[in-house]
């Protein structure tokens, strides 16, 4: 017969898996379970969302967002102009590595900028810059 794996759900300490914390609570895995809670779209000058998956830029004209740090590492940025009435700039908090920009401006449907934030948490670096203009 197979192994016996013990694996049991704590609701504020996280995910349990044979005693040891994987860092993620049961809301956690939900919310990234749940496409629908990882897609957002921006609308209007503001800040974007460090915790939902993919962020959607469809201001109703030119104007500023901001990225700020993230909190956690591993985590995936994917933002994506999906309408195009006037270039929008992109405040961009801690990005590290080669292109170590501090601003992305987007000026086309389908400009896509790819993030994933460090293991020393706090720092985004650039997986992927579609059309993007960073500097």
């Amino acid at each position: 017969m197979g192994t016996s794996h013990t694996q049991s759900v704590q609701d504020t300490a996280g995910l349990s898996v044979n005693g040891v914390i994987i860092g993620a609570t049961p809301a956690e895995i939900n919310a990234r379970a749940d496409d629908s809670a990882m897609v957002e779209t921006v609308a209007a000058a503001g800040a974007c969302s460090v915790t939902v998956a993919e962020s959607r830029l469809a201001l109703s004209g030119a104007g500023a967002v901001t990225l700020a740090a993230p909190s956690k590492p591993g985590l995936v940025k994917v933002i994506t102009m999906t309408a195009d009435n006037g270039d929008v700039t992109m405040a961009l908090t801690n990005v590290v590595g080669g292109s170590a920009a501090t601003t992305a401006t987007f000026d086309a449907v389908g400009e896509t900028l790819i993030l994933v934030s460090n293991m020393g948490a706090g720092k985004w670096s650039v997986l992927a810059e579609i059309g993007v203009t960073l500097a």
